[in-house]
């Protein structure tokens, strides 16, 4: 649910919502053991319960927003909570941030949205990707006019080809060849010594990763190589589906749990175990199943890898199924706030895809 910050509550981490103010606004609250971190914090408030503040703003729901997405809270002194990655992160001229899921997080773009690549090279030595190489061919220099100043973490290196060239944190700046649209990140995988340049990496368990598959593209992947599979509802009556596009809300996700996919289809489609000592961050939940296995979830929705599958397969894309919805998970789709009727009630059809990042 949207989560509001109050324009009263001008002292940082002091909440000023109090008595008439709680009968439409929830602080939002922060659960026992939860603590700072970077840009979070948490406030006790006078009734004893703990809240969220984020870069000093106590965090609220609106009591009267119900479906997933609603922000009628909107207005007055009450604004949406933003999530500006970029805030305090000096930028230069044509270089902006946006974020890249494909990417694991929020990156460096050019002036025309593509994505920046760092080189973890030598950056004492830049013509380790320089005019005449291989290197050069699909990697391409971001220029610094003449009379770039650097700031922040942004700095020039001046190449033996002549050419000024930004370089972030030390590290010199790319864009890749075969990026021709916002959004776009293949080159990933290509170099080992060119990462997309990130100001801030999301979450992710350990032993996962993402991987570019043909002809899936980029999926989650375990860092063995197993590709992992969420199990959705079919959305239409047609043959097929872009699972990129045509998957379920994390509402229904959660509402399905590990449900669907009982001990004997676990045989076949093996939970993706989570450790005794992992924590639940970002996009990344923890799931119980009935024997008490501890199970990642990804936006809402369990994963897991399939048993005819080796390391690159993805033999498991877009199997279908029938599962008994309402006895399975307990829930009638139709009764979810926000999700049209499509599976209804009684036996349904799901089908098993690969899971974009």
């Amino acid at each position: 649910m949207t989560l509001y910050t109050y324009a009263k509550d001008a002292a940082p981490g002091i909440s000023n919502c109090v008595g008439e103010c709680l009968i439409q606004w929830s602080p939002a609250a922060a659960p026992p053991g939860a603590g700072p971190v970077a840009d979070w914090a948490v406030i006790r408030r006078g009734d004893g319960t703990r809240q969220w503040v984020y870069r000093g703003a106590p965090l609220y729901r609106f009591n009267d927003d119900s479906v997933i997405g609603d922000a009628k809270g909107g207005g007055g002194a009450w604004h949406a909570a933003t999530f500006r990655p970029s805030a305090g992160v000096v930028l230069r001229a044509g270089i902006s941030v946006r974020e890249i899921d494909d990417a694991g997080g929020v990156t460096l773009v050019n002036h025309s949205g593509l994505t920046l690549y760092v080189f973890k090279g030598d950056a004492a030595h830049p013509a380790q990707c320089a005019v005449g190489g291989d290197c050069i061919r699909h990697w391409i220099p971001l220029r610094a006019a003449g009379i770039a100043v650097p700031a922040g973490g942004f700095s020039v290196i001046s190449r033996d080809d002549g050419i000024d060239q930004w370089a972030y944190l030390g590290k010199p700046l790319y864009t890749f060849d075969r990026d021709t649209r916002p959004m776009d990140v293949y080159g990933i995988g290509i170099d080992p010594r060119f990462q997309p340049a990130l100001i801030q990496r999301f979450f992710m368990p350990g032993d996962a990763t993402i991987r570019r598959i043909v002809p899936l593209g980029d999926i989650l992947t375990t860092v063995q190589g197993a590709t992992l599979y969420q199990h959705d509802r079919a959305v239409t009556d047609d043959e097929g589906h872009n699972f990129r596009e045509d998957h379920g809300s994390p509402a229904l996700g959660r509402s399905l749990g590990t449900a669907t996919c009982d001990s004997t289809c676990a045989t076949t489609w093996r939970p993706f175990v989570a450790p005794a000592n992992a924590l639940p961050s970002g996009y990344w939940e923890i799931l119980t199943r009935a024997d008490g296995t501890r199970q990642w979830a990804y936006k809402g929705f369990a994963l897991y890898t399939y048993a005819d599958d080796k390391p690159g397969d993805i033999h498991g894309n877009e199997t279908y199924d029938l599962v008994h919805v309402p006895d399975a998970a307990g829930v009638d789709e139709r009764q979810l706030p926000g999700i049209p009727p499509r599976i209804g009630t009684g036996v349904g059809a799901l089908f098993w895809h690969a899971v974009i990042p």
